[in-house]
This record gives structure tokens, sequence and C-alpha cells, in this order.
């Protein structure tokens, strides 16, 4: 396994459902990944806003961490565990 921090702006297409917030789907490196399971998330205060962090899973076994700042509304790629 091999974890690697990255906090790299990305698209996420996100579901929005009674103040949820569902990611889809991702972009990251030219490539689409499909979320096939949520595996947790949280919540912390920032700043005058907060960011929401998913941990999913997407493509076989890789894991990513992807983060939602609500204060300017934009999505990073925080963190990657990749098989091999």
């Amino acid at each position: 396994m091999h974890f690697e921090e990255l906090f790299e702006p990305i698209e996420v297409i996100t579901f929005f459902q009674q103040g949820r917030i569902i990611p889809l789907k991702f972009r990251w490196n030219g490539r689409v990944y499909k979320i096939k399971q949520l595996n947790g998330c949280w919540k912390e205060n920032q700043g005058y806003g907060r960011q929401y962090h998913f941990s999913v899973q997407a493509d076989g076994s890789d894991c990513f961490e992807l983060l939602f700042d609500s204060s300017d509304f934009s999505w990073q790629l925080a963190r990657v565990c990749l098989e091999g």
C-alpha cells in the first residue's frame, strides 16, 4: 500500500439531498473515478467555513480522501491510498 498527501484541486459530481453531501464521481489526472463505497465522512470548522472530508473507495481497493470546502465551494483530493 502506498499513502500520499496531495491536496490537489479536482472536479466532483455531487448529489446534495436534505443537507447531506454525497460525492458520486471525481476526475483526477484526466481519469474519471466512479465512487463505489463511502467508507466514512467527517467535518471540521475551518475559519469562516467548514470542511467536509469523505473517505471513498473507487476502482478496486484504491481509497481516496476527498475534501469539500464550504467557504469557496471547492473540492480537493487530500490523500490517496493505492494498492501496489
